[in-house]
């Protein structure tokens, strides 16, 4: 096998003899918007679960895209029926896809445990793929408010300063909602029992609490949690810095942006924001 046909290599953890807990749940997949604290939930699991990941994934949404594309050629209605693509088994043609993801993964990993992290919207309407290549999967989604993830965004790929291109306040606000409306449809269907929301207000207002459920769901050890808590304590990530004393979400008025752009962007946010309880 030559090394660009190798699977690439996981992140590991630092070698350690780790008695996973028979109750852990896992394949885990971290969902949400970029900015929502998508890294340091990761963070936070992988050091407690001790599972590999590979900081982010980017895998699965290719095989939404696939099965996308198949069923739009199941829906043409141009086909006279002669054509040699209508002789495809399209439902076969996706179990082959949804068979060769996951042993992808598992060549990766070695196993069927591992995390997964993949922030965007695409990912959080994934869901039910997600279920289709791993049934066991569960799902943390991590919730922000719109402000502080433009914010963050801006800070972090480009602001007003000139020297990079503005991040674009209504493309983050329409991403944002997009991602929102794909966690509430998980929120609503039958996985719903395989899925956490991790609100990053309550992850810096009230980390014990937070850390405790997350863990619980997980199945990880109660001996642990402590050390949970305090690793959300000490963090300095984006998500927790400047704000981590502060009990509620930024709100446009505390924003940088120019009145027309607060206007459309409160427009396209309120109806989930009023959904979630977010003050904007």
């Amino acid at each position: 096998m030559s090394d660009r046909s190798k699977p690439p290599q996981a992140i590991l953890l630092p070698s350690v003899t780790v008695d996973h807990p028979p109750s852990m749940k896992a394949p885990i997949f971290i969902i949400g918007y970029p900015r929502s604290g998508t890294s340091f939930v990761g963070k936070l699991i992988a050091t407690f679960t001790r599972l590999p990941s590979h900081g982010e994934a980017h895998t699965l949404t290719l095989l939404q895209e696939i099965h996308h594309q198949v069923n739009l050629y199941r829906r043409r209605t141009d086909f006279t029926g002669k054509e040699l693509v209508k002789l495809l088994d399209l439902d076969e043609l996706k179990d082959t896809n949804t068979r060769f993801f996951r042993e992808f993964y598992r060549r990766t990993y070695g196993s069927d445990q591992f995390i997964d992290k993949t922030p965007g919207a695409v990912a959080c309407h994934g869901w039910g793929v997600v279920k289709e290549v791993f049934p066991d999967a569960v799902f943390i989604a991590c919730v922000r408010s719109p402000v502080e993830v433009y914010e963050s965004a801006a800070l972090k790929f480009g602001g007003r300063d000139g020297e990079r291109p503005a991040t674009d306040p209504v493309e983050v606000a329409t991403g944002w909602v997009s991602a929102m409306r794909g966690i509430e449809q998980l929120l609503a269907s039958p996985y719903a029992p395989d899925s956490h929301v991790v609100s990053q207000l309550q992850l810096r207002s009230d980390p014990a609490t937070t850390v405790t459920k997350l863990f619980s769901f997980l199945g990880l050890p109660d001996s642990v949690v402590d050390d949970g808590i305090a690793l959300c304590s000490q963090s300095r990530e984006d998500v927790l810095t400047a704000s981590i004393e502060r009990p509620s979400y930024k709100t446009l008025r505390q924003a940088s942006l120019p009145d027309a752009q607060a206007q459309q962007f409160r427009e396209i946010c309120a109806p989930v924001c009023e959904d979630w309880g977010i003050e904007l």
